[in-house]
C-alpha cells in the first residue's frame, strides 16, 4: 500500500505541476503539490489505523472507519475555509484543486482498502 501511495502521489504532483503550466491564471493553485503531500500523509495514516483496527477486531473496523472519515472531512473543511479566509484571491483555484485531489485520493483509498481487506 505504501509503495502504491508514493507512486500515485508522485504522479499527481507531476500532473498538478503540468496543470499549473498549461491552464489560465485563475485556475492555477500554487498549493497543489502541498495538497498532494497532505493527502499522502492523511491516506497513509488512515490506512494504517484501519488495517490495525481490522487486525485487532473486525467489528471495531467500522467504528474506526467512520470516525477517521468524519475527522478527515471536518479537517478538510477547516483547511478549505482557512485558506479562503487567508487568500481570497486564490480561493477558487485552491478549492477546485483540493476537491479534485480529495476525490482522486478517496477512490484510491477505497480500492486499496478493498484489496488489503480481501487478504
Amino acid at each position: 500500500m505504501f509503495k502504491n501511495t508514493i507512486i500515485f502521489s508522485f504522479a499527481l504532483i507531476v500532473l498538478a505541476l503540468l496543470w499549473n503550466l498549461f491552464v489560465s491564471e485563475n485556475l492555477k493553485s500554487p498549493a497543489s503539490p502541498y495538497i498532494v503531500i497532505y493527502f499522502f500523509i492523511a491516506t497513509v495514516v488512515t490506512h494504517r489505523l484501519l488495517m490495525k483496527s481490522n487486525k485487532q477486531s473486525p467489528q471495531n473496523f467500522i467504528r474506526v472507519y467512520l470516525g477517521t472519515t468524519a475527522f478527515r472531512l471536518f479537517l478538510n473543511l477547516i483547511i478549505i475555509i482557512a485558506y479562503m479566509l487567508i487568500n481570497r484571491a486564490g480561493a477558487m483555484a485552491f478549492t477546485l484543486s483540493f476537491l479534485v485531489l480529495y476525490f482522486l485520493y478517496l477512490i484510491f483509498e477505497i480500492i486499496s482498502l478493498q484489496k488489503d481487506l480481501k487478504k
